[in-house]
């Protein structure tokens, strides 16, 4: 049973990083670049396109949809055809909602019915796109378990006219490496989500969706760069040194990598940083301005509570601009670099005959008896102490590298546990709410009862929701305020 769980969360996760991707893509390539206090708005919109097939499916089989929604069943005797109806108003309502949302934003200039109308194409490509991400991604994550390979998904946004760019870029470090990636027809299932967003979707989706796939791939490793995401597969070391090589060579391209609203903003100052130092690389370098931009950057960071995963990806970008204005290489380059010319320095030719010196009998490990310290050369000592050194600090590796996994037993077994803890804590309350209603069927019919049990709840998460909704904040004039302070710092970062 332990095994099956790990497994099913190991083919979950897969699947949520997946639709992660494109469900935030899909949320900038519908309403382009959002504010915080809007992106949950969109994103709600969003979602509900992608559950549109539950919606169907309450049209077709109205009960089945619902125990498969909110775990409760209905008895026979409750009519489905109000239920029916429901789901059918709930299933025209929410491409209306889509296509209203999209047309406000400005994005597509058509008439108001023609908007109204284009929500419904933009739903069912979300829609499809979703549910074929769903069940491909657990799959595939199977199938590279099975052949003993590793899939990483990088969230990474960017123009369609970017891909072959980056592919570019990445497939040249790649090669610095020693992996020669060739190109190669990419898969089906990678190229379909944006065949179906562009063939379905139509303009909503063209300025970003595209049909080509930049598909790269070597022996151990294959590599496809989407305008959503960037995909490695293949080998466990080779897709390691494939991702960490991402973060350097999408550092300072146009290259999005968050999704969070306020850590969008933060990149994009970031990177806006980033483009004026590669302008003219000498005269920025050390330039006090930008240095003191990239330090506001990172106080803001600090004041952020942001997802972890884009917290640390905002966190690595300062690090790596901040490399930069000082006038250091990527550090990943630089190590390659440092490699090689340690290689280089290795390879010294051995003495002619005439200076071999004859060396002393080789003595055995159990008579060898190390020499004192007063006898041995600077040399000897300097290596002596360096191996010293070497061999205390893999051994206090070791050990943190024991107790760490010690401490990740302990806290997943912890998560699993309060994971548990969470669905039966679920679980009752739908029951619970259940038991009602079949008490209040005693007294009045089933369905009334349903409906009266349903309405309180409703009720309860309304006042909570308006609760919550009169407590957010308010500030006048936000729009405004933000555009003067980029366009002051805009010109502040120009004069540097």
């Amino acid at each position: 049973m332990a095994i099956l769980q790990a497994l099913i969360s190991y083919l979950g996760k897969s699947a949520g990083k997946a639709l992660n991707a494109i469900f935030g893509w899909a949320v900038i390539a519908l309403f382009g670049q959002t504010s915080p206090r809007e992106q949950t708005l969109l994103s709600a919109v969003v979602a509900a396109a992608a559950a549109w097939p539950i919606l169907i499916l309450g049209v077709i089989v109205p009960k089945v949809a619902l125990l498969v929604v909110a775990f409760v069943p209905l008895g026979k005797s409750v009519p489905s055809i109000w239920l029916r109806l429901v789901w059918i108003g709930l299933a025209v309502a929410v491409p209306i909602v889509v296509g209203t949302v999209v047309g406000s934003k400005g994005s597509l200039p058509e008439p108001g019915w023609k908007r109204l109308l284009r929500g419904f194409p933009i739903t069912l490509a979300l829609a499809c796109a979703f549910l074929l991400l769903l069940v491909v991604a657990p799959i595939l994550r199977l199938a590279t378990v099975l052949r003993g390979r590793e899939i990483v998904r990088i969230p990474a946004l960017m123009d369609k006219g970017v891909t072959a760019e980056a592919m570019a870029a990445l497939a040249d470090e790649l090669a610095r490496n020693g992996i020669v990636l060739r190109p190669a027809k990419p898969p089906w299932y990678q190229t379909a989500p944006s065949i179906i967003l562009v063939k379905i979707g139509g303009r909503a989706f063209a300025a970003m969706a595209t049909e080509h796939v930049e598909y790269r791939r070597h022996r151990e490793l294959a590599v496809t760069v989407l305008p959503n995401e960037t995909i490695l597969a293949g080998r466990p070391v080779q897709v390691g040194r494939a991702r960490a090589l991402c973060s350097e060579v999408y550092g300072p391209r146009p290259i999005i990598q968050t999704f969070d609203a306020n850590a969008r903003e933060i990149e994009a100052h970031a990177k806006r940083v980033w483009a004026i130092y590669c302008e003219q690389p000498r005269a920025h370098r050390h330039a006090s301005i930008l240095q003191a931009r990239v330090t506001e950057l990172a106080a803001e960071l600090s004041r952020q509570n942001l997802p972890w995963d884009e917290w640390q990806i905002i966190y690595r970008l300062l690090l790596q601009v901040d490399r930069a204005l000082r006038g250091e290489e990527p550090l990943l380059e630089h190590a390659q670099r440092m490699e090689e010319r340690d290689m280089a320095e290795e390879r010294v030719p051995l003495p002619g005959p005439r200076n071999v010196a004859k060396l002393p009998p080789r003595q055995s490990l159990q008579t060898a008896v190390p020499a004192a310290m007063q006898d041995l050369s600077n040399r000897e000592l300097i290596g002596q102490v360096i191996d010293s050194a070497t061999q205390l600090a893999k051994k206090e590796i070791e050990l943190a590298k024991s107790e760490l996994r010690s401490d990740i037993k302990a806290e997943l077994a912890m998560a699993k546990g309060l994971g548990v803890a969470g669905l039966c804590a679920l679980w009752a309350v739908g029951l619970m709410l259940v038991a009602c209603a079949l008490a209040l069927g005693t007294v009045i019919p089933e369905w009334a009862a349903a409906l009266i049990v349903a309405g309180v709840v409703l009720a309860v998460g309304t006042v909570a929701g308006l609760i919550g909704w009169g407590k957010r904040v308010k500030k006048p004039l936000e729009a405004t305020r933000r555009t003067l302070k980029e366009d002051a710092l805009w010109a502040k970062e120009r004069l540097a």
